[in-house]
């Protein structure tokens, strides 16, 4: 099998006296508070028009992509073996079985939370879907769109995060929405119940918190005991997101007012730089087998370099209101460098799924050890794969970080994330997933073992793609933005994971992506018992309703950046909802939506922008 390494040739591991920086950032602290804005029950949605736009040219890379940093770094051209490496016991899989559908949106970024009691929550950029895996039984897929209907301006919603909190049994939601400063916001929901099919409280937070033209993109989420995190990047408009990148900020927020409905206490920390340059994509590290507190470790890397070997951290340290809250910062040197990832290849050779970037995607913190994964070239054979990451003692000024490029002779391996498998104290295990292509195997998802000591299991292929991925106008596809995972706490040795997974969504869309649910054990004691569901086929049919059946495409082409409204009208004129309103900035585009939730008739799409677009469509439900 292509996915079984008969020999393990990672490199050692190689102890450094690191070399850091520590610095408070003027830090730049911003206080705010936020009133709850709605409540929302996502079961009771009864009315649902997933309105999405498919953005069908891939934008073209930024001319600074390639930039190679002048960093402390190593040269390390080749990956050394100079000590005994053990290969690991194999991961055992559980239950497994297909997600999210395609929501006419590209990427995925898909995001998942599994509750002590065995609720799921999966999201992706269109859809949410709950599931009960003691039951298999779930509710239907609902759109981001309905689910942030109260607050969210009928703009396209985009990067959804969710967690789940085992402290107080709860989930937290989160996305963004709008392009542009303007529009741009933050959309958090606070479930109010173990239950994410229940009701939920919805709050907004500014898009361009510092009122200096910026918008919001590229979240990332995590939690300690009393709050949440979020970084995000800040972007100046109409740029791409390699050039237009500003900084990237930190929220830190008061969970537990979320739960209650209560305004919500929140700082941003800004102007966190190293040197004179902004730490970019910082990655926060979440708790390994619990939530710690109160601080909050970020990790980040240099992502658009050549190579490199610098490891950033940046914490932030205490609560919201003390007087110790600040951000620090200092500088690693891994005795490994890691490399710019070119692409994934696939059995359609003219087609390739991008990998963007090196920053880092997935980190945990546990043993007074953060383990952390990012993509990476494998200099052996110029094929993208996971760069899997231990800094140890963080907090000390002895830190070290040490780095390993996993193995793939065969096959592509991106979009990896992390999650805390150990047992104890004294054991560092860890499974990453990671999503999994080639010029032979359709997109699909893996995991493999890792222990922090340079030793790795055999890698676990939990499912091939059943078709290649094919969505877009030019040669470039989308493999990510992100992939899922988290520990189920209260079953230690026990992970679930979100990825990528390519099949047939409709005749029209033969080439589409959706996600791939897994359960996966450190051994097959750790899952004894699940009873394994590998095909969609085998799904409740309520969360997978015909993909043809009220669903309605209208291809647009745009000559110019425009601010464009969708608005739904009956045979008689009446206005029946706004669908979306947003700004379009490439030429070619797909709106699709539904009409499954209202009477069969005759209605209108009006199309109208701010710069002249003015089109009517005619639609027929039977």
């Amino acid at each position: 099998m292509l996915f079984r390494m008969k020999k393990i040739n990672y490199f050692s591991l190689f102890f450094v006296i690191s070399i850091y920086v520590m610095a408070q950032s003027s830090s730049n602290q911003k206080r705010f508070t936020f009133a709850k804005q709605a409540t929302i029950n996502l079961e009771q949605i009864t009315q649902d028009f997933s309105p999405a736009l498919l953005v069908k040219e891939m934008p073209k890379p930024g001319s600074e992509k390639m930039v190679h940093y002048n960093y402390p770094e190593t040269k390390n051209t080749r990956l050394s073996s100079n000590t005994t490496q053990t290969l690991l016991p194999n991961l055992a899989l559980g239950v497994n079985y297909f997600g999210n559908t395609w929501g006419a949106s590209t990427p995925n970024d898909n995001d998942i939370a599994i509750s002590d009691s065995g609720i799921i929550m999966s999201v992706v950029n269109t859809n949410i879907l709950v599931y009960n895996t003691k039951t298999f039984t779930g509710s239907p897929l609902k759109s981001l769109a309905a689910f942030t209907a109260p607050v969210n301006s009928k703009h396209q919603e985009s990067d959804p995060k969710v967690l789940y909190d085992p402290k107080t049994d709860r989930f937290i939601f989160m996305c963004f929405t709008g392009y542009v400063d303007t529009t741009s916001k933050l959309i958090f929901g606070f479930s109010q119940t173990n239950n994410p099919s229940g009701n939920w409280n919805l709050y907004t937070l500014p898009g361009n918190p510092l009122n200096n033209h910026l918008w919001s993109d590229y979240p990332m989420l995590a939690m300690t005991e009393k709050e949440v995190f979020l970084s995000i990047n800040l972007l100046y408009n109409d740029s791409s997101w390699q050039t237009g990148f500003v900084e990237t900020v930190i929220w830190q927020i008061k969970k537990d007012s979320g739960y209650a409905g209560l305004p919500l206490g929140a700082v941003i920390h800004s102007g966190i730089k190293y040197g004179s340059k902004s730490l970019r994509n910082l990655c926060p590290a979440k708790g390994g087998s619990k939530l710690y507190k109160p601080n909050m470790f970020f990790i980040s890397s240099r992502n658009f370099a050549s190579q490199n070997d610098s490891v950033f951290i940046a914490e932030v340290t205490d609560t919201i209101g003390s007087p110790t809250n600040t951000v620090t910062v200092k500088v690693l040197k891994s005795n490994q460098s890691y490399y710019f990832p070119p692409g994934g290849r696939q059995p359609i050779a003219t087609q390739t799924l991008a990998t963007n970037d090196s920053r880092v995607m997935g980190a945990f913190y546990e043993n007074n050890k953060i383990q952390y994964v990012h993509n990476t070239n494998n200099p052996l054979n110029n094929h993208v794969t996971v760069y899997y990451g231990v800094i140890d003692s963080p907090q000390s000024v002895a830190a070290t970080a040490s780095g390993y490029i996993i193995a793939n002779d065969t096959v592509d391996f991106g979009y990896p994330n992390i999650s805390y498998a150990g047992l104890n104290a004294l054991d560092n295990t860890a499974i990453i997933t990671f999503n999994h292509t080639s010029n032979k195997l359709n997109a699909g998802c893996s995991a493999i073992k890792a222990d922090a000591l340079g030793n790795f299991s055999n890698v676990l292929r939990i499912k091939n793609g059943a078709k290649p991925v094919n969505l877009l106008s030019g040669n470039l596809e989308r493999w990510g933005d992100y992939s899922g995972s988290q520990r189920k706490y209260n079953n230690p040795g026990e992970v679930w994971m979100s990825g990528y997974y390519g099949y047939q969504y409709s005749a029209s869309y033969p080439n589409a992506h959706g996600t791939w649910l897994a359960q996966i054990g450190i051994d097959a004691g750790t899952i004894v018992g699940i009873k394994n569901i590998d095909t969609p086929n085998n799904m409740p049919a309520l969360l997978f309703p015909n993909p043809s059946q009220d669903l309605f495409n209208i291809e647009l082409n745009i000559s110019q950046i425009e601010y464009v409204n969708f608005e739904l009208y009956d045979a008689q004129g009446k206005l029946v909802t706004v669908l979306l309103r947003d700004w379009i900035k490439v030429l070619q585009n797909t709106f699709q939506f539904s009409l499954r939730d209202i009477s069969a008739g005759i209605y209108y799409v009006k199309i109208t922008g701010n710069k002249g677009t003015n089109i009517t469509k005619k639609i027929i439900k039977n």
